[in-house]
């Protein structure tokens, strides 16, 4: 059953990509460029100037194939995203059956992650959700009923490597930590040391990237310079004005671009950091003084990120009903797996911990449906737990990576 999911996740993304015959995937963000500074020699660098602008890891994934392996940037982008999707589902499926899933249930969450269509639908770009979600399936599998030291490093590793990849991963990783710490067997001494070899690795794998930003930018930035500007993108006069007292449903238009022409005028010529800072100024500023609207504009944006299909305004009818009739059922389950209280013991709590803080900073940032891609594994665990025992009744099951009888 495990291969025949799998199988379908991979066609499923295959076809989405057969689109690349026609055209080259689109890379609004610029990670091709990156990729190619890397795998000159040249570092991080835009327009010959270094920069900490988007994060490192998914520039690093491509590196290889774009210049390394003399493939066509279109067919290693593809490939990559393949690789990811296998590894999303096959990770999660792992993660089920370490936290005592039964067959039926793994296979659920395995399909879940399969076909989820706002994940799937990211290998069509070059865009870091295929390799983001497939490092939170790596994660919530790392985290498992007994926690050893080893576990606490590789844990960690894989939350630092998931936050250099998408920084908006890092909460969830010190909101695990935190439960590693509360929740986790043992006694307190012990959770404690786990909980704090964890923090460790996840800092150790972050730092190198700290230093070479403090190295060559002159400021130790531990994820992006790019969260000012996307607060700021989600906070403005201009958004307030346009969409919550007007009627747009995407933001657009010529208010649109003249905020954009501003902002880049003001942050010319200024260091990322500084303009970093800048913008995340000029966002703040704007929800104090225009509270209730920064809270309309939040609730707006939890009903983005928890949509069951995207915005009329942008793609087709048939599309939007094909997506919503998947998620709605979805999100039936999912609801009822948050409700049951062994979603919120160890290690399954890693799960709804990963899911909640991603809706929550983007509660506050720039955001819309795709934005919950990355966490899509950690959805289809929440889901595959309605049918999986419960928390401490759960049967007994052999971890097996640690070879040992444990409590699921």
């Amino acid at each position: 059953m495990a291969s025949l999911i799998l199988l379908i996740g991979l066609a499923f993304r295959a076809a989405l990509m057969l689109s690349f015959r026609l055209e080259p995937p689109g890379d609004p963000d610029n990670y091709l460029p990156l990729a190619r500074s890397l795998a000159d020699g040249q570092g991080f660098r835009i327009a010959d100037r270094p920069t900490a602008y988007r994060p490192p890891l998914y520039p690093l994934a491509l590196a290889p194939g774009v210049a390394g392996l003399g493939l066509p940037a279109t067919a290693w982008v593809a490939a990559l995203h393949l690789i990811s999707g296998a590894a999303a589902i096959t990770l999660t499926g792992l993660a089920a059956h370490r936290w005592g899933c039964p067959d039926r249930a793994t296979a659920l969450a395995m399909l879940v992650v399969a076909i989820d269509p706002v994940l799937a639908s990211q290998t069509r770009g070059v865009m870091t959700e295929p390799l983001a979600a497939a490092l939170v399936a790596a994660l919530l599998a790392s985290v498992g009923p007994v926690v050893a030291i080893g576990g606490a490093l590789r844990t960690g590793l894989l939350a630092g490597l998931a936050a250099l990849c998408r920084p908006s991963l890092l909460p969830a990783s010190l909101l695990i930590v935190a439960a590693l710490a509360i929740l986790s067997p043992g006694r307190w001494p012990r959770r404690a040391s786990r909980a704090g070899i964890m923090l460790a690795a996840l800092a150790a794998t972050m730092a190198p990237w700290a230093i070479r930003n403090a190295l060559v930018l002159g400021s130790p930035v531990w994820t992006t310079t790019h969260g000012g500007y996307t607060l700021y993108l989600a906070n403005n006069s201009a958004y307030y004005d346009d969409v919550l007292a007007g009627s747009m449903p995407v933001w657009t238009g010529a208010n649109q671009a003249r905020w954009f022409a501003e902002v880049n005028r003001l942050a010319d010529g200024m260091p990322e950091p500084q303009a970093d800072r800048w913008f995340r100024r000029q966002a703040v500023q704007v929800m104090l003084d225009r509270p209730a609207e920064a809270a309309r504009a939040s609730l707006e944006r939890i009903g983005r990120f928890w949509a069951v299909a995207p915005s009329s305004a942008v793609y087709g009818r048939g599309l939007r009903w094909l997506t919503a009739a998947w998620t709605i059922p979805v999100w039936g389950l999912l609801g009822l797996g948050l409700l049951r209280r062994s979603s919120w013991q160890w290690p399954r709590v890693a799960a709804p911990l990963a899911l909640l803080s991603l809706a929550l900073v983007h509660s506050l940032y720039w955001t819309d449906l795709r934005m919950r891609a990355p966490v899509v594994p950690a959805i289809a665990l929440i889901v595959a737990g309605v049918t999986a025992p419960r928390g401490p009744g759960a049967p007994v099951t052999v971890d097996p990576m640690r070879r040992n009888v444990v409590g699921g």
